[in-house]
């Protein structure tokens, strides 16, 4: 008689089934999501598809320009999932986001990592227009292509290397961080601005670290505060309680409790 296997779901632990009912609710999971699927759409398409996918999310200063010339907020946002070069190993280094939406909360992690994104990639165009402006680079650079999570990733690496929680895991991001420095910081001598952006982001996120360190808690709804004692509803409750019928003593007074005899009055003490 065949045996039945028992369904996948029992075959789990309580605490692996919770984590994965928890997945689609964490920002991290959609991006790497985002970036492994990214892998083989962009080698199944055609060059001149991919080419023309990177040139439009660029975030150059062609793109950044403001409306109808530009479109910075479509290239800001679609520019972190299109990587450009090494593409299998962006999903890796993006799994420690993860460990910066378990010790940031999932809000303040996609702000942190969004604002991170943003203000280097707007340091590294302003350096060029700089350079262009005063002749060290020619006009053409303003449209050179530049995509890629890499400001994402080193913000996310340099986070959970100094907040991941269990402490021992952050050994794990900080060597992945120290594999991929090298790469990232090459022509930094040279003022490379790619290289000044990646330094830019490491920087900031040890910034982020050490204000969510020392005063920036996680995030979280505000829960309705209890009622302190004597406050107005509470003496509402306690009237209503004393005016309800049948609550004082045996002849239906509305008095909560009876009255002590008075004493009598020195005059009638001194008559007697």
């Amino acid at each position: 008689m065949a045996t039945k296997l028992p369904p996948l779901g029992s075959a789990l632990g309580p605490s692996l089934r919770a984590w994965i009912r928890r997945l689609p609710r964490n920002p991290a999971f959609w991006y790497v999501s985002a970036l492994a699927a990214m892998w083989p759409v962009l080698r199944l398409l055609p060059p001149e598809r991919v080419h023309a996918l990177r040139t439009w999310a660029s975030t150059d200063l062609g793109n950044l320009h403001l409306w109808p010339d530009g479109h910075p907020i479509e290239s800001l946002t679609v520019s972190v999932f299109v990587p450009q070069d090494t593409i299998w190993v962006w999903p890796v280094f993006a799994l420690s986001l993860f460990a910066v939406v378990g010790a940031l909360g999932a809000r303040r992690a996609v702000a942190s990592v969004a604002l991170v994104h943003v203000a280097a990639t707007a340091l590294t165009e302003g350096l060029v227009w700089w350079r262009i402006e005063h002749g060290s680079l020619p006009a053409e650079a303003a449209h050179a292509m530049d995509t890629g999570p890499s400001y994402v990733v080193v913000t996310a690496l340099t986070l959970a290397a100094t907040r991941a929680r269990p402490v021992w895991s952050r050994a794990v991001w900080l060597l992945m961080l120290a594999v991929a420095a090298p790469a990232l910081l090459a022509g930094l001598p040279d003022g490379d601005t790619a290289a000044v952006g990646h330094l830019a982001s490491l920087l900031a996120g040890l910034a982020l670290a050490a204000a969510h360190r020392f005063g920036l808690p996680p995030l979280r709804r505000r829960t309705p505060a209890a009622p302190r004692p004597g406050t107005e509803t509470e003496r509402k409750s306690g009237t209503e309680r004393e005016t309800e019928p049948g609550s004082g003593s045996g002849s239906g007074s509305t008095d909560p409790a009876p009255r002590p005899a008075r004493a009598r009055s020195r005059q009638g003490l001194s008559a007697e």
